[in-house]
């Protein structure tokens, strides 16, 4: 058995005695984490069934109320006089339940007991399913998980049925349990850290999460695709040491049981990392006594290993200076083992190596020599290297040059200059051939010395090449000729990328030229005449169709085209998908369709062979046209000469075509957009048209039946109302009429030189006669504006009622007016409740409520005055916005340019001049 080396054998030592640790440590922990997590188990398990229990009482208990409330005389009357006033007593002394409602056999409530929320008006609960099945059976029905219409909060019903005389339902006996409710009374049944407690309805809604109070209603819906729970509503207990929590997404541990006699489930879960923490920190503790075991049998092996690694260390230092030629190093060991027989083989060997050394430096001098001689041939590859004696014969080539003569490297090279000019066809760049004398090594042996001539040659392979030579004469010391050199480099490559680069960047000229036509363009005929101009320079084609696709009928129809004769565009003005011609064949399969040749190409199309024979065409290219997933036309190029196309040259085609496919769809989408302003403006004229003359006899009656018949006070009250409504929808149809006016495109603003200031003050004061709100105006110097005065006028009206509408009464209301620079700036600040941030975006929307319903400061008055504010500073060319928080009011500002010589005036005024600002309140 050989030897094992000492390191290895102090590894083995230190996993000897650490590894039986390291196996108890993982035994222990499997084992206390099985009865962590079964003694958890069964503790959810006692808490969900004693939960379990009590939620069966609670809606036994529910369904008892049920039964005696159906059975009390009063309650069988359904007369809603006398059922509000008891059934609110009597809620008052059943505080765990949320509301009791009876309703009669339509659904109508007849009765209400929830001291919070008054019963009028009365609900319907006829299509509910809850109602219906207890109707239907004739026997108590406990409800899912229901989001309450009133109060809208989420609970669970008890239906009993109401019977009478003849034991037949004639209605129903609601009792509402909160959901919210039952989650409080079993918070204290939590008896683990971490621990939630949930309820669900047979479907798997949550009733109620502990761990989340307010769920919403995807998070309440969490469950019901759940596998396990279907199998828990069987009446069987699940008990689950691991699982993905369907609301947290987080490994839990947990139990759910059914409840008995219903068929709802509780459940009772923890979080796993929480629920085994204490398991992980005695786990902790363990590894952090595991880890001081090892760093001491580490620090012991270590000494060991410094102890009997010296000798080692020795060898591999003598083993390094012998690998840097210190051939004089020698290891002294005496450990009297095989360390010290290993040092003196080494020694032996350093001075056998030394012996060696002496050898191969004189080897090594004549090996440099020769390879100077080589070095001076291959110096300059990958270039190609020529070599011709004085008497015109090729006598050398480096492998570069070898290989674009044909030849193999090592291949002898003896070969006459003429023999060499009429091998490889020679050539100028123009194509005129090489004689004799314009051989590059012809003209070095004659001395001359030249740089970067082109020239072309033909290869061993066939191909043409370009190439680029340098040359010059090799002389001796006496300055003889003894060599001709010629230097070649291959730039077919080079040129080919010129080449192509030159190419691309016409192609993206094109395509610039194409996109600014296009973007300039919003009518379909001249977007389409643009995008057939600009293809036949950008394409390089003859001639070129542009056929747009009909979305109801699989047919095309010629839009415009190019180059094409008059008996072809009547032939192919319209074309079914159907029709053999490439151009419906693009259409039908909706990929691009090529014929480099039609009269080489297999099975072309039967109508293009024909057109092609008749036109004198020779190759086609049709592109389908896509926008936003569907097909818009196809256009299809036309050429009198067969080509080849590349991969480019396809993807540019393409490119070029989606291009006109976003332009036609932008030019469709733009004619829609016009037609569907002109229907609107249509509508909101003739609507208020329609409104106005009703309404104007609406309120006249009202008005003169207020003032001419006395009647009783019931009946004036309603013949105002009726004055009010009718004046506030008076003044909507003459906002729609004002809508309709400031419709974009239809200028009719009568600008004229206006002192905003003094059309402020004038709004300010007539409305600060119909408030009990202070109005305070704040201004400096007049500002000078180029408006309409009676539109601009509506704009601080409509700002200042609807400052009025929504401040308190007597709420004061702050106008100010700024000039800044080159705008003139008016702001209404309100001490109003202030607009929420979601609803602010929308508050200059037609017909917009600020606030929500049940919100302080909710009046239920929409208008449109915000909506035509913003129209009317649009159209002067100013802006409005908004400044508001919930809670600290609204300020609703606009800004306006200033008339040309005000704008510095202001500015002076701003500077040291200004006196300050005038204040005057209304």
């Amino acid at each position: 058995m050989p030897r094992l080396p000492f390191h290895r054998k102090l590894l083995l030592a230190f996993a000897a005695v650490l590894l039986p640790v390291l196996v108890l440590l993982c035994a222990d922990f499997v084992l206390n984490l099985r009865r962590t997590q079964q003694s958890l188990l069964e503790a959810q398990s006692l808490t969900a069934q004693a939960v379990a229990v009590q939620v069966s009482d609670a809606l036994d208990s529910a369904v008892e109320l049920g039964w005696t409330l159906a059975n009390d005389p009063l309650v069988r009357t359904l007369d809603p006089s006398r059922l509000d006033g008891h059934l609110q007593r009597l809620s008052q002394h059943l505080p765990r339940l949320d509301a009791i409602g009876v309703y009669d056999a339509s659904g109508l409530n007849r009765g209400w007991g929830n001291l919070d929320f008054p019963a009028e008006p009365r609900l319907r609960i006829g299509d509910r399913p809850y109602f219906q099945q207890a109707m239907a059976t004739n026997a108590p029905v406990i409800s899912e998980v229901l989001q309450l219409r009133r109060p809208d909060r989420v609970a669970m019903l008890v239906c009993v049925p109401i019977r009478d005389a003849l034991g037949q339902p004639i209605g129903v006996v609601n009792v509402v349990m909160q959901t919210e409710r039952l989650a409080q009374r079993y918070l204290p049944s939590r008896l683990q850290s971490g621990q939630d407690i949930l309820l669900m309805d047979s479907h798997g809604r949550l009733a109620f999460h502990t761990g989340y109070p307010l769920l919403s209603h995807t998070q309440s819906l969490a469950f019901s695709t759940w596998a396990p729970l279907q199998e828990v509503l069987v009446g069987n207990r699940v008990m689950l040491d691991q699982f993905v929590h369907p609301l947290t997404r987080e490994p839990s541990l947990g139990v759910f049981v059914p409840i008995p006699r219903h068929p709802w489930v509780v459940g009772v879960a923890a979080p796993r990392d929480i629920a085994l923490a204490p398991l992980y920190e005695a786990l902790h503790t363990k590894l952090l006594a595991f880890g001081g075991i090892l760093l001491l049998s580490g620090c012991i092996a270590a000494v060991m290993a410094r102890l009997h690694s010296r000798p080692v260390r020795l060898l591999q230092a003598l083993a390094h200076a012998l690998g840097r030629g210190e051939l004089s190093r020698r290891a002294h060991i005496r450990t009297g083992d095989e360390l010290e027989e290993l040092g003196d083989a080494f020694n032996q060997m350093a001075e056998q190596t030394a012996q060696r050394q002496q050898e191969v430096e004189r080897l090594r001098a004549e090996a440099e020599h020769h390879a100077g001689q080589l070095r001076a041939i291959i110096a300059s590859v990958p270039d190609a290297i020529f070599l011709a004696r004085p008497g015109g014969r090729l006598c050398g080539a480096n492998p570069a040059g070898l290989r674009l003569l044909g030849l193999e490297p090592p291949a002898p090279l003896e070969l006459p200059l003429d023999e060499l000019l009429r091998r490889h066809h020679l050539c100028h760049p123009d194509g005129c051939p090489l004689r004799l004398e314009e051989l590059p090594l012809s003209r070095a042996l004659s001395g001359e010395t030249f740089t970067e001539v082109e020239m072309r040659m033909v290869d061993a392979s066939g191909e043409v090449r370009q190439l680029s030579v340098n040359g010059a004469p090799v002389r001796d010391a006496a300055g003889n000729i003894i060599l001709g050199e010629a230097v070649i480099r291959d730039v077919t490559g080079r040129k080919k990328d010129e080449e192509e680069r030159c190419r691309l960047l016409e192609k993206e000229r094109a395509l610039s030229r194409i996109g600014q036509a296009l973007v300039r363009e919003v009518e379909l005929e001249r977007i389409a005449h643009v995008a057939s101009e600009q293809s036949l320079h950008a394409l390089g084609a003859d001639a070129v169709g542009l056929w747009l696709a009909e979305p109801e009928h699989p047919r095309l129809t010629l839009l415009v085209s190019h180059g094409l004769s008059k008996t072809v565009r009547e032939r192919c003005r319209e074309l079914a998908f159907a029709l053999p011609i490439l151009t419906a064949q693009a259409a039908r399969e909706e990929r691009l369709q090529v014929i480099e040749d039609i009269q080489t190409a297999s099975s072309p199309p039967a109508l293009s062979y024909q057109l092609a024979l008749e036109e004198g065409f020779r190759s086609m290219v049709s592109v389908p046209l896509h926008s936003r997933g569907h097909l818009v036309g196809v256009m299809t190029c036309f050429s009198a000469a067969p080509r080849q196309y590349s991969a480019r040259e396809l993807e540019f085609h393409t490119t070029v075509g989606q291009l006109f496919a976003v332009a036609i769809e932008k030019a469709r989408l733009f004619q829609e957009v016009r037609e569907a302003l002109r229907l609107r403006e249509e509508f909101m004229s003739a609507a208020a048209h329609e409104l106005r003359t009703p309404v104007t006899t609406i309120q006249t009656w009202a008005d003169f039946l207020s003032r001419m018949e006395e009647g009783s006070t019931r009946q004036q009250k309603g013949l105002a109302a009726i004055a009010r409504s009718t004046r506030r929808l008076a003044r909507l149809v003459e906002h729609l009429f004002s809508a309709v006016w400031m419709a974009p495109g239809l200028p009719k603003l009568e600008r004229e030189r206006l002192d905003l200031r003094a059309l402020v003050a004038e709004r300010v004061k007539l409305l600060s006669r119909t408030t009990e709100n202070p109005i305070h105006f704040h201004a400096g110097e007049g500002a000078l504006i180029d408006a309409d005065p009676q539109r601009m006028g509506e704009v601080v009206a409509h700002l200042l009622e609807n400052a009025i509408r929504y401040s308190p009464p007597g709420g004061p209301i702050e106008v100010r007016l700024e000039c800044e620079g080159l705008q003139a700036q008016v702001s209404v600040r309100d001490v109003g409740p202030g607009i929420p941030p979601e609803r602010q975006p929308h508050v200059f929307e037609p017909l917009y409520e600020p606030l929500p319903s049940g919100m302080p400061g909710y009046v239920g008055v929409v208008g449109m005055g915000l909506h035509l504010s913003w129209q009317i500073i649009e159209a002067h060319g100013g802006r409005i916005w908004l400044e508001s928080a919930p809670g600290e009011g609204s300020t609703f500002c606009f800004s306006l340019p200033l008339r040309r010589g005000e704008a510095s005036g202001a500015s002076v005024r701003e500077g040291g001049l200004k006196s300050g600002p005038q204040y005057r309140t209304l």
